[in-house]
């Protein structure tokens, strides 16, 4: 089953929840446009899982931990576990993409196997952060397909094709991390921004200050200011601001409640200033952001169908 969506489902810890259809398998695999997402962003997220991400049309920015790299048509990366990680577009045109979300478990079974111990685990602890790869990196983009492919048409006994498939994925990243940097980012900075997203995204509603989201990490404002703009690229309360548009996107998309209500129970102070930041950043009024998206939803009214 492939699934177009247009929003990340987080926990409260700011982890990405595998869409439930796919449970069963540990897998999750997407189609669609970038530019379907609230300003044509998917927002910083992590998840345990690892994640291929291919760019079949367009231009994209990958923003993950500190750096931030280009990706084009034909490209992409395979983002590893727990990396804080966001795409963005970097053209008005479409900004196709495919990707899979899966469990390593997947390819190395049993903890303990040969092919987690050889194999996965390797990549997971000592790899970096993520791997970028090309249009000519066949081997991996072809394994993608196959895999992807299989989840699309879900024949008998799939699952096997997906499993073999992923596995020739992984093998190809393992070859390919041993000419790329290990990780960079430290474990207690990664924690100290995973506890300051999910409490924002837990607050966001409320009157937040630096100092409030500072607090959650045990650190002071000044050094909250420095890790937001190394690792999220953007000042706390650029993205506090960001994530209030974004839940007021989605209610707006998903609800027939009044704008005012929206804008207020989103922690914005009144429905004129929501309007204005709303329109700076999504590029449309609340109103026309809301017909548009049940326009939207009425000429596909199937999302979650097969591709």
């Amino acid at each position: 089953m492939i699934f177009n969506k247009d929003s990340i489902r987080t926990d409260p810890n700011g982890k990405e929840m595998l869409e439930p259809g796919m449970q069963p398998l540990g897998l999750s695999a997407h189609d669609g446009d970038i530019h379907q997402f609230v300003a044509g962003t998917i927002v910083s997220h992590w998840h345990r899982e690892l994640e291929v991400f291919v760019l079949l049309e367009g231009r994209v920015e990958l923003g993950i931990e500190d750096q931030i790299y280009a990706l084009g048509t034909g490209g992409g990366c395979l983002v590893n576990t727990g990396a804080l990680h966001s795409f963005r577009a970097s053209a008005p045109s479409p900004c196709r993409f495919r990707s899979i979300v899966f469990d390593s478990n997947i390819v190395g079974g049993a903890p303990g196997s040969v092919f987690d111990t050889a194999y996965v685990r390797p990549l997971l602890e000592d790899g970096p952060p993520v791997l970028l790869f090309g249009p000519d990196d066949l081997q991996g983009l072809q394994a993608f397909g196959r895999a992807f492919d299989a989840c699309a048409g879900e024949p008998p006994g799939y699952e096997f094709a997906v499993r073999a498939a992923l596995s020739e994925l992984l093998l190809f990243a393992k070859e390919k991390s041993r000419v790329v940097p290990a990780r960079k980012m430290p474990p207690q900075q990664e924690d100290r921004v995973k506890q300051m997203l999910a409490y924002i995204d837990a607050n966001s509603s409320l009157a937040l200050s630096v100092k409030d989201i500072a607090a959650q990490a045990n650190i002071c404002p000044r050094e909250c200011q420095r890790i937001f703009r190394r690792y999220l690229h953007c000042a706390p309360m650029v993205y506090v601001q960001r994530r209030r548009i974004f839940a007021a996107a989605e209610q707006l998309a998903g609800t027939s409640r009044p704008v005012t209500d929206i804008a207020l129970s989103c922690g914005f102070s009144s429905p004129s200033y929501f309007s204005k930041q709303f329109k700076a950043l999504v590029g449309s009024t609340p109103l026309r952001y809301r017909a548009a998206a049940h326009g939207a939803y009425q000429k596909a009214p199937n999302h979650e169908g097969k591709s």
